[in-house]
């Protein structure tokens, strides 16, 4: 009996450490100096530094436009960068509409400080802080817009309840993590279906994450509850966050807007000929 005890023990805490593993590599940090820039888009711009609510400092870019008043934050996914080509060229659209925007590498990204990526759990903190440094620019919150890719969706949608802020977009991102790894694990991981509960285990076990927390549909319906504006933007046919994602935040908050893409992969909606038409008649109807 002993003897079956001990190996039992074995077998479980190996199980837990290789969890434990599949967590580290997750959260591991992903450091990436620019290859583009705003300027890179002929938009003159100035780094800044913007610190978290729990003090982690943050690199980000900060492009003013014509209109003192409106603001748009830009956040990107899990290993994005604030240099991304859909963060550019979003930009622009942005810009051309008089708003300034500030665009963040969330922690342990690109060029912010930072130990560990949490899949938007602690996320939220860094945008959190965006939203204080815009405000101290002068923009009031009721005129800035929170617009997130992926995790950065699910992590703009997650800040947003209580902040008084104009409206989110959010685009290819999750509205309940747990789901999400339970699908998504066994391609990005070998034997991703047998480890996924030592993988939730594990990263609850870390005191700076909770992947059961991280469920921003719960955020969504606040939203709603608010009256903040909310566009989702989806492809049926996004290999990463799987649409039924994005069904959920819309069952969550049933009057948001919603644009259904079909042959894009994620995060290409701006390749989309109709994205800077759609995306402005949303931030109009927003105001």
């Amino acid at each position: 009996m002993l003897r079956r005890m001990l190996i039992l023990l074995v077998v479980s805490l190996g199980y837990l450490g290789v969890g434990m593993l599949v967590v580290l590599w997750m959260t591991s940090p992903k450091r990436k100096s620019p290859w583009a820039t705003p300027a890179s888009v002929g938009l003159d711009y100035k780094e800044v530094e913007v610190e978290s609510t729990d003090g982690v400092t943050l690199s980000a870019w900060w492009v003013p436009a014509g209109d003192p008043t409106k603001a748009a934050v830009l956040v990107p996914g899990w290993g994005g960068y604030k240099f991304d080509e859909h963060l550019l060229q979003t930009l622009l659209v942005y810009y051309d509409a008089g708003y300034s925007v500030l665009l963040l590498d969330l922690r342990a990204q690109g060029e912010s400080g930072g130990l560990r990526r949490t899949l938007g759990y602690r996320e939220v903190r860094d945008v959190l802080g965006a939203l204080a440094w815009v405000k101290l620019e002068g923009y009031a919150l009721d005129r800035v817009v929170l617009h997130g890719w992926s995790m950065g969706g699910a992590t703009a949608l997650s800040a947003a309840p209580g902040t008084g802020i104009a409206a989110v977009v959010e685009e290819a991102g999750y509205g309940d993590l747990p789901l999400l790894l339970k699908r998504k694990l066994p391609e990005f991981v070998r034997f991703g279906e047998i480890l996924e509960p030592a993988i939730l285990l594990a990263g609850k076990l870390f005191p700076d994450f909770d992947p059961w927390d991280v469920v921003p549909k719960r955020e969504a319906t606040r939203l709603s509850d608010e009256g903040v504006p909310l566009f989702i933007i989806h492809s049926t046919d996004d290999e990463v966050v799987p649409y039924e994602q994005a069904q959920l935040l819309a069952a969550a908050y049933p009057g948001a807007c919603m644009w259904t893409l079909e042959g894009y992969r994620h995060v290409e909606a701006h390749e989309h000929p109709e994205y800077a038409q759609r995306l402005l008649a949303f931030l109009g109807a927003a105001r």
